[in-house]
């Protein structure tokens, strides 16, 4: 496959921004980012943003960079490939862009973070680097509840979209708000009104709440400890599959250095 890479512009944004939406979705929901924040990033004079296009001139990936003259440092912020292609083949395209300029500009090393990722781990090493411990902490806390439920939602309704036997309304509860759920078949919706029966609900605090749907810690094992609470009439099974699949321990907030 033929791949052109070249600097990211701003007249890039609009399906970067689409492109990187439907990357944040997959994972945590909504995306925070705006269009005009991929223009800013366009046409800052250090831009060291670039993109991959196929032989059809469609955007299929990107990667973002910094470099640090004083420390003489590179560093690879963050690659996304869209994954319809295979991550390795385009990710290593991009990074040899960024080494390749990075070298140009006097880099005594360039380093790369990223959530961990068996293909970018192996990519990496792959491509000479190593990998290092830190202790760096990610911490995340919810502030407003209501809105958090809110911004949450499309993910909800994404993972309960995986379930193929299981249909119902679903309360999701955290200190004294809820959202509900409503699943016929391919359908699920968000219920406006709280009042409505639920077949099942989940109950925990905004701690906790972060944790499972974080990965940081495994929902059966917050299930068991009295993290979280479960009211339904389901068999301990199906409970279990739905609770996994709302909260698979994906550890995408494990971070690795190389």
């Amino acid at each position: 496959m033929a791949l052109q890479v070249r600097l990211m512009r701003s007249n890039d944004a609009e399906k970067l921004h689409g492109f990187y939406e439907q990357f944040a979705l997959n994972f945590v929901g909504s995306a925070k980012r705006q269009q005009r924040q991929f223009q800013s990033m366009a046409r800052r004079r250090d831009n060291l943003r670039w993109v991959a296009l196929n032989e059809r001139g469609e955007i299929i990936g990107c990667v973002s960079a910094a470099y640090a003259k004083g420390r003489r440092t590179g560093r690879i912020t963050e690659i996304i490939v869209d994954p319809k292609y295979d991550f390795e083949t385009i990710g290593s395209v991009l990074i040899d862009k960024v080494q390749g300029v990075f070298l140009e500009k006097g880099a005594a090393q360039i380093r790369a973070g990223g959530v961990q990722n068996p293909d970018y781990s192996k990519m990496l090493f792959n491509l000479g680097f190593w990998h290092i411990k830190t202790d760096g902490v990610f911490m995340y806390a919810i502030t407003d509840v209501a809105q958090f439920l809110n911004e949450i939602t499309p993910l909800i309704v994404k993972r309960l979209n995986i379930l193929t036997e299981w249909n119902g309304v679903l309360r999701i509860a955290c200190e004294n708000h809820d959202k509900l759920f409503k699943k016929e078949g391919e359908t699920v919706q968000a219920l406006l009104s709280t009042n409505h029966p639920s077949d099942c609900d989940v109950t925990m605090n905004a701690n906790s709440l972060v944790r499972v749907l974080l990965g940081a810690i495994d929902v059966q094992n917050a299930w068991s400890e009295g993290l979280i609470t479960v009211k339904t009439d389901l068999p301990k099974n199906k409970t279990k599959e739905l609770l996994l699949t709302l909260f698979p321990r994906k550890q995408f907030l494990t971070f690795d250095y190389w």
